[in-house]
This record gives C-alpha cells, structure tokens and sequence, in this order.
C-alpha cells in the first residue's frame, strides 16, 4: 500500500513546481525538441501557445540529470579527454540560426575520445531507466530516441562539426552507454527546413494526426488547444498570437517586431492569428480587423477592436454557436457591448420575472434592432452584455446587469424587461 507523502515532501515538490512557473518562455525554437514528432506542437509550443506541465517530482527526476552531467565532464577528463562544457566567456555553449529563433545548447564539446583521438565532438549526456537505457542499447539513438538524434544532428551543423558523441546512464544500474553519432548534411537541411516553417508560418501547421484518440495525441500539452472546435483555447492574450506579430530571421538576436508598436509590447489592437479560430475561416480582411465565415452556419463576422467586432478576449469566452448569431450580433452593435460571459447554465429569464421586472419594449422579433435603437432615447447608448441564456423557448442576453432582452421561440415576439430594484 502506497504510503501518504509526508508535509515536508509535499513541500519539496511545490517548491519545484513554482520555482518551474517562474521560468520564463524564452521563446525560441530548441534543437531538443526539433525532432518531436509534430510540427503542430512545435508551432504552438514556439508561439508560447503550450508549455509542458510537470509535477514536482518530475521536475525533480529532470533537475538529477542535469546534475549528472558535471560527473560525465569529469570522467571524460579523467581519461584523458579535453573537454569544454562552457564557452571563452563561461557561458553554456549556444549556436543559433534563423535570426536567433532556432537554437542548440550543446552539454560539451570534446576532443581526445579513444575511438578517435584527433577528431572534435558535439557532447550530450542523457540518464534514462534501465527500459529505455536497453532500448537505446540494442536499437541505437536514432531509432530509439530520434529527438536526440536530432538535438545532435543540429548541434554538429551549427557547431561546424562532423561527429557527435552521445554518453548514456543507466539510472537503475549506472551503466553507461556510448555511440558516435556522423554529420548527416541531409539530416540536418530536413532539420533546418521544418524550423523554418515553424517559425515563419502565420498558422498553426500539420498535425502529425487527425486522430484525437492517437496517444501521441493524448499525452500532449497541447491537445485541448489543437483539438478545440468551439471556442478559441489560447491560454492568454499575449503578442506571438496575433497578426501584427513577426519572427525577424535576419540578424542573430530573436527578435521579433510588431506592425502595430514596432517592438513587442502588449497593446488594445491585438488580431488573432486566423488559425486559432477553429470553428470559422477567414474571408476577408482589412487594416485592424478579420472578417470570418462560421463553418457549420455560414454566420459572417468580424474580429476587431471596433464597436460591434469580436475581441480576442470575448473570443476566448464564448462557444462558436454565439459568436456572430444574429440577436447578439445586434445587441452588441446597437449598445457597442461587451460580451462578459456566455453560460447557458445560467437562467437569465427566471432572473427577470414579469411581476419584479419592468417591460420596457415588446414586439415582433424582428423588430428587436428597432427597440435597441429606441432604447438609445433613454441613454443607455453604450453597455455590457454580461450574460447571455438558451434553451428551447427563449434566447436572452443581460445588458449591464440591468435590463434583459428576450427573444420568445416560435411565437414571433420579444420584449425587453428593465429589473426593479
């Protein structure tokens, strides 16, 4: 029977986690990662759409193979080899293309191994369990573990080098394993394009499948983003998801620049990517807005920050079945609203009974855009719309937490009620 963890590992673990919420993004595309097996997560993952979400204890498992690595330095050393796991400046060791984007950060770069004494490598250390360490043992790397494959192949094209060597522990027995990895310039052109295309595309790219059952799916950071078919699932608002954003690849230092700011910074005119928007297409655009077509209905729209457009943020709270439909589409353009939330769980009309509520217009639904402007006699000529209700007899939205418009299903009506106080 597992034992309960006690306060003080508890403790350990949460330290580890936030120490790890604390790590910024820094936002470049990383040869450890080049050879995942979907260029979709990539693309999420380098627009800071996605980050891995580890545990304490995982991140501790991860922090004991980095500490491993000072003990391989000095094993090299001590059997002769001269190895170099910082730079002139003692710095880690990084090579970069792409204007910066696309970077590799080699464990060491080493020269003096007994299988060829004259010849410069690419270091990477690695520890895995004894599962994978025989995997790896039996199959070698690039088989069994084609991210670090990839990861090397990287580090030999930007570093200038023919050989890579991969050194491996055993982390149940503390074996070692060794291989000698050759230059692949194929490899690593395959390797510098699908970069290329990550950090240059406007959209998010290929899935390596269509199936959401596919474990590879399952398992991955991303899934609810990428399989998202109703709402725009971004985990905030931030300057890589929108369209004036731009990776500059000429220079060397990562930069990216804004159409609307010039440098990065947030700002009011943020314009999703279109791609992030996974229940309409794009059909139209013009300077600081997106016009989109609702694949299941035909609804056109618009994405903006002018009066009646959809923001980003509204974006993000409300299911595709809301956005652009034609009642809230005419609240928000009559009171240049905002929509706050979109719960149909919520029961607006019991909110609003007739005996505690105040009618204040009622008509033919057709003529509700009509009592909107009406309504602007009375001043309230800008608004809220801070909650929104269906179900099969009423559609309904509340309008700055005090009025309710209703349209009546199938009886051709609709009133708008003022709540009493």
């Amino acid at each position: 029977m597992e034992q309960p963890q006690s306060e003080t590992v508890k403790q350990i673990y949460q330290w580890h986690e936030k120490q790890s919420r604390n790590d910024p993004h820094h936002g470049r595309l990383g040869a450890s990662v080049i050879g995942h097996h979907c260029e979709r997560y990539l693309w999420y993952s380098f627009r800071g759409l996605c980050r891995p979400k580890f545990d304490g204890r995982m991140l501790r498992l991860f922090e004991t193979g980095h500490l491993e690595e000072p003990r391989f330095v000095e094993e090299l050393r001590g059997i002769g080899c001269v190895v170099h796991s910082v730079d002139p400046n003692g710095e880690q060791f990084e090579f970069t293309d792409l204007g910066g984007h696309f970077a590799c950060h080699p464990d060491a770069v080493i020269l003096g191994l007994p299988e060829s004494s004259k010849t410069w490598h690419i270091g990477e250390f690695k520890t895995m369990n004894a599962n994978a360490y025989k995997k790896v043992e039996r199959a070698g790397v690039k088989r069994e573990k084609p991210q670090h494959y990839a990861q090397m192949m990287v580090g030999m094209g930007m570093a200038g080098l023919q050989r890579a060597f991969y050194l491996v522990k055993n982390k149940d027995t503390d074996e070692l394993y060794s291989e000698r990895i050759k230059f692949d310039k194929d490899e690593f052109k395959h390797l510098q394009d699908r970069a290329c295309r990550v950090i240059e595309s406007p959209n998010p790219l290929e899935r390596c499948t269509d199936r959401p059952d596919d474990y590879r799916c399952k398992f991955c950071d991303a899934y609810d983003l990428c399989y998202a078919d109703s709402i725009v699932k971004i985990p905030e608002i931030a300057c890589r998801s929108c369209c004036h954003a731009t990776a500059e690849v000429n220079g060397d230092d990562a930069r990216w620049s804004c159409a609307v700011e010039g440098d990065m910074k947030p700002c009011d005119r943020h314009l999703l990517l279109p791609g992030l928007v996974p229940f309409a297409d794009p059909t139209d655009s013009s300077d600081g807005w997106i016009e989109f077509t609702n694949r299941k209905d035909g609804t056109v729209w618009k994405h903006g920050n002018a009066g009646g457009m959809w923001t980003t943020e509204e974006l993000m709270r409300t299911p595709a079945d809301a956005v652009g439909d034609k009642g809230v589409q005419t609240i928000k353009e009559g009171f240049d609203a905002t929509v706050i939330s979109c719960d149909k769980k919520l029961t607006l009309i019991e909110k609003y009974p007739p005996e505690d509520s105040e009618l204040i217009w009622e008509g033919p639904d057709e003529f509700i855009a009509r009592a909107i402007n009406d309504l602007k006699a009375l001043e309230l000529t800008s608004g809220e719309s801070s909650d929104m209700f269906e179900d099969d007899k009423h559609k309904a939205w509340e309008l700055k937490g005090e009025y309710l418009a209703v349209i009546y299903k199938g009886e051709d009506y609709a009133a708008i009620w003022r709540g009493k106080e």
